[in-house]
């Protein structure tokens, strides 16, 4: 893994972002290159074995991200999830420069009801997902596309729907705090939401729906004991929780 690197922070709104989206620049090493088929059959037949869901789909990655006269200039390329898994278990990888890294871009959310509590996910552990509980959030797929800074925001809302029910008219605010690149490599698109409803309601209106496979159920918790798990949980959460706290 390598030290997490924040790329740009702040309060940032959809029409602070603007988008565009060309090839993928990240530099080919052929060496490397030749390992992803192999890395992704071993992965593929894991997955089966284990009864979990994979499969080799499109996604974004960050090409570049440049500041100017108080926008974001964001340009996305496009690659796809084999590569995007397999990279990271390449050998060396993670003594490569940054111009080799895959810099996959996903969403993330810090989700706070209306009284106060903040929400998260148990997994269920029939994906590829190694985490037990999780922020809201996912990977940035092809779908939807984006053209424009709302179309990063509606990327985290199609997200919360799918894992949460949590619909657009639910959220009373939507900031973009921070972009950076995990320890992982990957490119997070950190949110914090506001909802306009309380915990007692998100959770009946989640209990009394159908789950996403990957999701077994909505946590509900206090802001220290919402700290508290990202401080115990993996260091690309430990990094986010320094970062909450000092908000």
């Amino acid at each position: 893994m390598i030290k997490p690197i924040i790329l740009a922070k702040g309060n940032f709104k959809s029409q602070d972002l603007i988008t565009t989206v060309s090839e993928s620049n990240r530099k080919i090493d052929p060496t490397r290159e030749n390992q992803l088929d192999i890395l992704w059959q071993e992965k593929e037949k894991n997955a089966k074995e284990k009864g979990k869901l994979i499969y080799n789909g499109l996604s974004y990655r960050l090409n570049s991200l440049k500041t100017e006269n108080g926008k974001l200039l964001l340009d996305f390329g496009i690659f796809d999830f084999k590569t995007r898994e397999c990279l990271p278990e390449t050998q060396d990888y993670y003594e490569t420069t940054e111009e080799y890294w895959r810099k996959g871009c996903h969403t993330l959310a810090t989700v706070k009801t209306s009284d106060g509590k903040y929400l998260m996910v148990e997994l269920s552990g029939k994906s590829m997902n190694k985490n037990s509980t999780d922020f809201l959030g996912g990977i940035m797929e092809t779908e939807p596309t984006i053209r424009s800074g709302i179309d990063i925001f509606k990327s985290l809302y199609k997200e919360l729907e799918e894992e949460a029910f949590i619909i657009e008219t639910d959220i009373a605010d939507s900031i973009l705090k921070m972009i950076y690149i995990n320890g992982n490599t990957n490119v997070g698109f950190y949110f914090e939401i506001l909802l306009k409803i309380t915990s007692d309601q998100m959770q009946k209106r989640f209990d009394s729906k159908a789950k996403e496979i990957d999701i077994k159920s909505l946590k509900t918790m206090s802001r220290d004991e919402y700290i508290n798990v990202l401080e115990n949980h993996n260091p690309n959460k430990q990094f986010l929780a320094t970062q909450i706290k000092i908000q």
